[in-house]
């Protein structure tokens, strides 16, 4: 019997080409095949013969959205599961098939993106033959890193930072560190953030953000940053996490059109949390998608992995090799960085990582 699944990832796109065709036929696999016994794809238009539901709900389809693609491809909260509905009947419960979802942002940080999964306009589409089950398994928790003192004494030494022609700020965490250091009332330089999330972590602390790059990664913001002087020095203040790469403060010191001078303080850092049994048990016989928000969160997610399987003490080959390495879980990152994470690590095959290509952030992801 033909399959609804089409419309779960392909609600947006025209599968076109036979890269596309295999890639969605080795994600269906990967994901649906102990639960779906055929799939029937058209090389035009997706569309789910069986369901009249879907074919009422969803008239046509649109054509390739380019904003998404596959690469080819302690202490813990409790878990948390969101089912997609309340009641079905017993015929129904028999055709159903459920996706289960791991949420692996630190406590507290899952929320926005539960509530986006859960609006999705293909939830309702297949609401009487999807169980969507969401469970929050923070890989990440948030400590103070080695900068956090010299940020707070340049502060009390100059509370406007006027300094700086910039501060950057390029996550909601580091964010919440600046804010809890530099005071608004007091702050007089401009401030660039990496993306929306950061901007908005920082507006509603009442800071005014002047610059937000087109694409909200690193490499984007350092070479679109405008500089404030054309002639003459920028000096910039970069707050960052420990682990992040040092793709911004080299972008702009090798700009051509200005001169900028980049002062990096690491004010704080991300380290894993080591899941309990019940979440180890979880993440390796039920999660089927795992979210990944930073190339930290997949470090700790392998680390727990590898825990769960025993193979902690091996060498990083031998692990590698080692059947569910990954979890048995497709990868669905927040953007590129941390969807190259996913590939450089070796565990997961190419077409078994997505990621938004020219939206990333918490509406592409």
């Amino acid at each position: 019997q033909p399959t609804t699944i089409a419309h779960i990832f392909y609600l947006d796109h025209n599968i076109t080409d036979s890269d596309t065709y295999d890639t969605y036929r080795t994600f269906h696999r990967s994901l649906f095949a102990r639960k779906m016994k055929s799939i029937f794809i058209t090389l035009g238009y997706l569309i789910a013969i069986a369901a009249s539901s879907v074919a009422a709900f969803c008239p046509r389809h649109r054509s390739v959205s380019p904003s998404t693609t596959s690469i080819g491809p302690s202490r813990t909260s409790q878990l948390r599961s969101s089912p997609s509905s309340s009641s079905t009947t017993a015929t129904n419960k028999s055709n159903t098939f459920t996706v289960t979802i791991a949420l692996t942002r630190e406590t507290g940080k899952n929320d926005k993106l539960q509530e986006a999964i859960l609006a999705h306009p293909t939830r309702k589409i297949l609401e009487n033959s999807m169980n969507l089950q969401l469970i929050e398994m923070p890989c990440i928790q948030h400590a103070d890193g080695p900068g956090l003192e010299a940020f707070r004494k340049l502060a009390q030494d100059d509370p406007s930072f006027a300094k700086f022609e910039y501060v950057i700020v390029t996550s909601p965490e580091s964010a919440s560190v600046f804010g809890s250091v530099a005071k608004p009332d007091s702050f007089s330089s401009k401030i660039a953030a990496v993306g929306k999330a950061t901007k908005n972590a920082l507006t509603k602390q009442g800071f005014q953000v002047d610059f937000v790059p087109s694409k909200a990664d690193g490499e984007t913001l350092g070479d679109e940053l405008p500089p404030v002087k054309k002639m003459g020095l920028n000096n910039i203040l970069y707050s960052a996490s420990v682990k992040a790469p040092n793709t911004i403060q080299d972008k702009l010191e090798k700009r051509k059109d200005a001169s900028f001078r980049v002062q990096r303080l690491n004010t704080y850092d991300t380290v894993p949390v080591i899941f309990s049994e019940e979440q180890m048990t979880t993440a390796m016989d039920h999660v089927q998608v795992a979210c990944f928000g930073s190339p930290t969160a997949v470090d700790a997610w392998l680390g727990n992995v590898d825990r769960a399987l025993g193979i902690q003490d091996l060498d990083e080959e031998e692990r590698k090799k080692t059947p569910g390495s990954n979890g048995n879980a497709i990868a669905v990152c927040i953007g590129t960085t941390t969807a190259k994470k996913c590939l450089e690590s070796g565990r997961w095959h190419a077409q078994d990582i997505y990621y938004p290509v020219k939206n990333p952030g918490l509406e592409g992801w």
